[in-house]
């Protein structure tokens, strides 16, 4: 067995243990280009990261955006002992079944060897916990790090921790995959209270966060305050964001990947006109669905007040009867609502005219039956996005209070 010994002398911000190290990002910026990595794959290093806590990074597949900032915390690891916290959205994509492969990239290409010398060739996964491992020619370990360099983390364990768990060199946490295709309600605030138990009170840590751009009208967009800057933005863009309570992001989505070899991908598998392979192809910033469009031809109007919303955003839901269709509901935008709509919402009830969630058992289960026989029609397809994304916060919602 074998200790970690830190190549760089540990010192701490303004002398005190408790604001945890000095992190001398220039070296570990030389560190890490010393690996030599591609150059068409993600860099982790962009951001200054004496400002931003958060670095938010979004773009299609196979970019190097996991394998990249796990090289990035086994250099932080070599320098000053940091341990990565690598969270997913809950426990089941931490067994070993699922996590198995999560450092083979880095193995297969022999950065393990790159980084750490003849120390260590290897990497094992046993209890949720990363160790690295020297292996003899025959492929028996020989040595084993008593420190663990990795440890792995389900939004859904993190009232386990709280109370007891230290990590006084948590200094690198990585949300991965923080987009899914169901957001579950309270995702931000069980994250936030996992990086609060590791954090606790010290100004080192870097918190990382990556995704495919898979859905635009993510709730993550919206707890994350970035939802403005999100709507405006397209492939290679970067913002520098500060909240209103002075929290820095620097938010990137990637510029689209149109390599030879890409292509050659693309075109002898994925070859088809359907918006929603963005994340696959790397052709075009959002994976979108397609949605009906509302229909030309006469309609007499049956109800028009009744409204859903999200995130301080609403869509109204217009009951008509159309000459072709029978009755369907129309989907619009809305900016403002009256003293006498009815607005279903799934937030704090403030108003007598609010209704929480999908108004069951009263007169709005007609225009869900009318949703699931596909008689919604929209005028943008982020109308339908945004529909299907609060049915979903709505349906997460009721299975956290009931379970």
């Amino acid at each position: 067995m074998s200790v970690i010994k830190p190549t760089e002398t540990i010192s701490y911000i303004n002398d005190k243990q408790k604001f945890g190290i000095n992190i001398d990002w220039d070296k570990v910026r030389k560190e890490f280009n010393k690996l030599k990595i591609p150059k068409d794959t993600y860099s982790p290093l962009k951001a200054d990261f004496s400002k931003f806590g958060y670095v938010i990074d979004l773009s299609d597949r196979s970019r190097g955006k996991t394998t990249n900032k796990l090289l990035l915390g086994l250099v932080l690891f070599k320098m000053y002992g940091i341990v990565l916290h690598y969270i997913r959205q809950n426990k089941n994509f931490t067994t070993p079944k699922m996590i198995k492969d999560l450092y083979l990239t880095v193995k297969d290409y022999g950065y393990i060897e790159k980084i750490f010398g003849d120390s260590y060739n290897d990497i094992v996964y046993y209890g949720k916990r990363w160790s690295l491992v020297k292996r003899d020619k025959d492929g028996t370990i020989i040595d084993t790090c008593t420190e663990f360099c990795t440890i792995c983390i389900g939004l859904d364990e993190g009232d386990a921790l709280k109370s007891s768990y230290n990590a006084p060199r948590g200094d690198m946490i990585f949300h991965d995959e923080f987009i899914t295709d169901h957001y579950m309600y309270n995702d931000f605030i069980r994250f936030c209270d996992i990086c609060k138990t590791i954090i606790r009170d010290r100004l080192s840590p870097v918190i990382f966060m990556s995704a495919n751009t898979i859905e635009k009208n993510s709730q993550w967009f919206d707890e994350l305050c970035i939802r403005k800057e999100i709507d405006r933005m397209g492939m290679g863009d970067v913002e520098y964001i500060t909240s209103d309570l002075g929290t820095h992001v620097y938010l990137e989505i990637l510029s689209e990947n149109v390599s030879a070899a890409r292509n050659a991908v693309n075109v002898r598998f994925f070859g088809f006109q359907n918006p929603k392979l963005s994340s696959v192809t790397g052709r075009g910033t959002w994976a979108t669905e397609t949605y009906p469009h509302i229909p030309d031809g006469k309609q007499e109007v049956l109800q028009n007040k009744v409204f859903i919303k999200m995130s301080e955003k609403y869509v109204k839901l217009k009951l008509v009867e159309d000459e072709s269709i029978g009755v369907i509901v129309l989907v619009t935008p809305a900016t403002q609502v009256y003293s006498d709509s009815i607005i279903m919402t799934v937030e704090d009830i403030k108003n007598k005219n609010e209704i929480y969630g999908t108004g069951r058992k009263t007169f709005l289960d007609a225009y869900w039956k009318l949703y699931c026989m596909n008689k919604f029609y929209y005028s943008r397809n982020s109308e339908g996005s945004f529909v299907k994304a609060y049915i979903e916060l709505t349906m997460s919602k009721n299975r956290e209070e009931y379970r």
